[in-house]
């Protein structure tokens, strides 16, 4: 299986740069406009601290943060690894609103790898160390692009269909019930959750399901997972 060779290349790389949690995921990145991801596959997050990543990745603040590497994305169309101080060395995120939400998902130090897709969006593979550990070295973030810039079958070569592209055009809420429902949660472990009413989580999800033109959580999971990974 796929995701299972994925998983297993992404705990040895945290075991050889001593991260503690990873994230595997298609993305958009543009510079006017927030990151947003589909498709996670992911590694050191128990249930409760994956859903707080959720909502911190999908704030709207991360527009702010993302935008130097999503220019220097679009200016240099390829692979790109960038430690957190390379991403953000004016400290934007920890000015941010979206920086009690990283606190709370006890989220420090960080790599990001993104490798360009066809017709747009990336593979995003992010890397992670607890806020009381040390920040990741050069040599840390060099031997992690090396690895995932050297596997292409660690990567998509384009979303599974074009539906799939434009999750950019989804209210941040609406992207943090989407990869809720990936995870498999039910729509009241959702509402509890996020501390909103069971109907507002079912008219999220009516959103979602008409977004992607499905009818169903699995034909929706299914957009996301109908490719060999190139």
């Amino acid at each position: 299986d796929i995701n299972d060779k994925r998983r297993l290349l992404m705990d040895g790389l945290c075991q050889q740069i001593n991260a503690t949690a990873w994230v595997w995921s298609m993305s958009e990145f543009h510079p006017d406009k927030p990151p947003s991801s589909i498709g996670l596959i992911h590694g050191g997050f128990d249930e409760d601290r994956l859903a707080c990543y959720l909502e911190a990745i999908n704030h709207p603040a991360m527009e702010a943060v993302s935008r130097p590497s999503s220019l220097e994305l679009q200016k240099k169309g390829v692979h790109l690894t960038r430690t957190r101080l390379q991403m953000d060395p004016g400290s934007l995120l920890d000015k941010s609103a979206a920086a009690p939400l990283w606190i709370k998902t006890n989220i420090g130090p960080l790599i990001m790898s993104l490798r360009p897709m066809e017709g747009g969006g990336v593979n995003a593979i992010r890397i992670y160390r607890t806020l009381d550990e040390a920040p990741f070295t050069d040599r840390e973030a060099k031997i992690a692009h090396i690895l995932l810039s050297e596997i292409p079958w660690l990567h998509f070569t384009a979303f599974p269909d074009e539906a799939s592209h434009h999750i950019t055009t989804l209210y941040p809420r609406h992207r943090t019930v989407l990869n809720l429902l990936g995870e498999g949660w039910s729509r009241k472990k959702i509402a509890e959750h996020l501390g909103i009413s069971i109907n507002t989580v079912h008219g999220y999800v009516k959103v979602i399901f008409k977004h992607f033109c499905v009818h169903s959580q699995s034909e929706l999971l299914a957009r996301f997972s109908q490719s060999d990974g190139g």
